[in-house]
């Protein structure tokens, strides 16, 4: 016998077609995003396309190439033990994701410095560009 349908749900299509991420919804409802989804499928919604490039894509580092050499960078003195990473400066956060991954990032605030970093967890480092840009090569020229 299958569980009855939670009505509480019914306004999440069209809250998902009004823009809202599938992430957005299910903070809201206080769900899972998995959870959100299955949700969303289960009332037959249309999924938008996610592989988005450019600035619609919000993981977007806006297409600099001395930003990759300077993550690069942070990569191979990490290895080298020439930088350590510390726990996020803003919430404290440390450690390692499920799958292995560093929680913490070295964040630029100015790619003019490559190895100058502050170190911010994911949730941190994307609050941060959302409300911040940093700055660029030669861009203080």
């Amino acid at each position: 016998m299958s569980r009855k349908r939670d009505e509480k749900y019914d306004c999440c299509p069209e809250m998902y077609d009004d823009g809202l991420s599938i992430q957005d919804i299910a903070s809201y409802f206080g769900i899972s995003r998995q959870s959100m989804h299955k949700i969303l499928s289960r009332r037959g919604v249309s999924f938008r396309n996610n592989k988005q490039y450019g600035k619609e894509n919000h993981f977007y580092r806006g297409g600099y190439a001395q930003d990759e050499v300077a993550q690069n960078l942070i990569k191979v003195a990490i290895a080298k033990g020439t930088l350590i990473p510390e726990p996020c400066g803003m919430c404290g956060d440390y450690g390692k994701m499920r799958d292995g991954r560093n929680k913490v990032h070295g964040h630029h605030d100015d790619y003019n410095k490559p190895l100058t970093v502050r170190w911010l967890c994911q949730k941190c480092h994307h609050e941060w560009h959302k409300q911040n840009t940093p700055i660029r090569i030669n861009d203080e020229c």
